[in-house]
């Protein structure tokens, strides 16, 4: 068997790429989540300073203070609107990825398969090849103890006709 046939190096180098693709992955995923995580902040900053709009407008609150409680809830919620944005993109890329990978995964899966076919074969060739070397020695040794008594029964009978002369 090659060693290193193309075969093998067609998978060692799947595997690489696929190993890659993981990677991608899990970077993907992580900064899905540290976004999702942002976005969370940014809501529930938002709820608690609407919380504390609220209680002030119960209170009695001037219009100067309203405005500006108005434009601090507008930015965030320009930040939400944009940190889901980012949080969509993510996910597409994500999953964008998640298939690249799933693909480079059914090649390297290909030829794990190819690999494993050739190696049957090639061992099924290697059997074949011992089973011959071995009816051979055997059909030798056969013909080798057939030769062997042939010569002990004309030796005998060699020695046996010297003795009447």
């Amino acid at each position: 068997m090659n060693a290193r046939s193309p075969l093998t190096t067609l998978k060692e180098l799947a595997q690489e790429t696929c190993d890659q693709a993981a990677q991608s992955v899990g970077h993907s995923r992580r900064s899905l989540q540290e976004t999702q995580q942002r976005l969370d902040q940014l809501l529930n900053y938002r709820h608690e300073y609407r919380q504390r709009l609220d209680s002030s407008m119960e209170k009695g609150i001037e219009p100067a203070n309203w405005h500006n409680y108005q434009q601090f809830l507008a930015s965030l919620d320009q930040a939400i609107a944009s940190q889901r944005k980012v949080l969509n993109d993510q996910q597409r890329q994500l999953d964008r990825q998640q298939q690249a990978w799933q693909g480079e995964r059914r090649k390297l899966n290909t030829y794990d398969t190819l690999v494993s076919r050739r190696e049957q074969t090639e061992q099924k060739r290697a059997t074949r090849r011992e089973q011959q070397l071995f009816d051979e020695m055997s059909a030798r040794m056969s013909r080798q103890q057939e030769n062997d008594r042939g010569l002990d029964i004309t030796s005998t009978d060699t020695t046996h006709s010297n003795n009447r002369f």
